[in-house]
């Protein structure tokens, strides 16, 4: 479990990052940061770049911070990439957020300066003792694979008569 500091204006998208990394890591949510004191314990932080410029904190500052500091840091922005350096402690992610994104950049940061699990790493873990036929433990579908709701619930209708039969 990775203790991952999230920097966030919007309130909603601050509690769907929140969401999205539990329950595999402990998270720390911020409007803003102020010192370099804020960042230390942590081993990953997520800053959306626009918030930290919209602040007046200095996104140049915090990443000067986060870099004598040796955090590792997933920036998320809109329109082109920003140029960060060094590259092995810090990854961009382009809004709209999306999870597969996200999670590989949060992956390969962490798998670089962390022994701890991230959810990447927990999926290749060898499989427990399930339940034989219990395809339902949540596993994520494939890159780029959507899962429609009407297939699952299509699925789940036709079941329910051959149950009952």
């Amino acid at each position: 479990m990775a203790s991952i500091l999230i920097i966030e204006s919007h309130p909603i998208l601050r509690e769907a990052l929140r969401q999205f990394l539990f329950p595999e890591h402990q998270t720390v949510v911020r409007e803003g940061w102020s010192v370099p004191a804020d960042l230390k314990g942590h081993d990953l932080v997520i800053v959306d770049r626009e918030s930290v410029e919209d602040g007046g904190g200095g996104a140049g500052e915090l990443l000067r911070a986060l870099q004598r500091l040796k955090i590792p840091s997933v920036w998320l922005h809109q329109g082109p990439p920003p140029s960060l350096k060094p590259v092995r402690l810090t990854a961009a992610v382009a809004k709209p957020l999306e999870g597969p994104a996200l999670e590989a950049a949060m992956r390969s940061l962490l798998g670089n300066t962390s022994p701890s699990g991230t959810r990447g790493q927990a999926t290749e873990e060898p499989p427990g003792d399930d339940a034989p036929g219990d395809d339902v433990s949540g596993a994520e579908p494939a890159d780029g694979e959507i899962i429609e709701l009407t297939e699952v619930v299509e699925e789940s209708g036709t079941e329910k008569p051959s149950g009952n039969m």
